[in-house]
């Protein structure tokens, strides 16, 4: 899958179409050889983000290289979201510009900030954003923080907090799910296959990112959302795709 995602990325660019992958082939292009080693795992579809204005260029491309639309789904939901399928039945689900989950999270405004996946940043919140997180999601997280250090811009091996904290400053929701989930990613820290020393590193990086969070300035309808609390449910209920 990571070698089809990037042949996805590299075919859209041939056509001036930046699209970039997410998710867990996104994850492992940026990993390196040993976290790839204990925490990289099976990859039974890719997920990409494109600009929503170049939508009908990137339904023509893929159409071109072969892939087969759903039609039905592609009707229905096709202003923000696609689905295609490759050779032998595996999913390319296309997000266009917005990613709405538990949590929506505008990734077009930052769409090119790196080459082939989105920035860290980005693919920290979409795996964070999962109200009812699963193990899978959170080895994945730590395997982003394997290798990549909170830090003020984007690159290799870093992850910027200047996006990610003010998202979660603007919105309580947000910032409640993605809090929650680094306590429970920092807390199943001991069952993953990694070293003591992997383990401690991933932990710091998470504390760092909580502290970061929690220090950054809060919104107006932050404050106010944070009043009603817990008692009102804060994330959306994501529409399920068959798979």
């Amino acid at each position: 899958m990571v070698a089809q995602g990037r042949a996805i990325v590299a075919a859209a660019a041939a056509r001036s179409i930046p699209v970039r992958l997410v998710g867990g082939v996104a994850i492992w292009l940026r990993g390196s050889a040993a976290a790839r080693a204990a925490l990289g795992r099976s990859y039974p579809d890719i997920d990409l983000v494109a600009h929503k204005r170049q939508s009908r260029a990137l339904r023509s491309a893929l159409e071109e290289e072969g892939f087969e639309p759903e039609r039905v789904f592609n009707a229905t939901h096709g202003a923000r979201r696609l689905l295609y399928h490759g050779p032998g039945g595996w999913q390319v689900d296309v997000f266009l510009d917005t990613f709405e989950m538990s949590h929506t999270l505008d990734l077009g405004a930052r769409l090119e900030a790196e080459p082939e996946t989105l920035a860290a940043a980005e693919l920290l919140l979409t795996k964070l954003q999962i109200a009812e997180v699963n193990a899978k999601d959170l080895s994945d997280t730590a395997m982003l923080l394997w290798d990549h250090e909170p830090a003020d811009a984007d690159g290799p091996g870093r992850l910027n907090l200047t996006p990610v904290a003010a998202r979660c400053g603007a919105d309580w929701g947000l910032y409640t799910t993605v809090t929650d989930n680094l306590s429970a990613c920092a807390d199943m820290l001991g069952d993953l296959p990694a070293g003591p020393a992997d383990r401690e590193r991933i932990a710091g990086r998470i504390a760092t990112i909580t502290g970061a969070l929690t220090a950054a300035p809060k919104s107006l309808s932050w404050q106010l959302r944070a009043k009603v609390g817990r008692r009102v449910r804060w994330y959306q209920l994501p529409e399920e795709v068959t798979r």
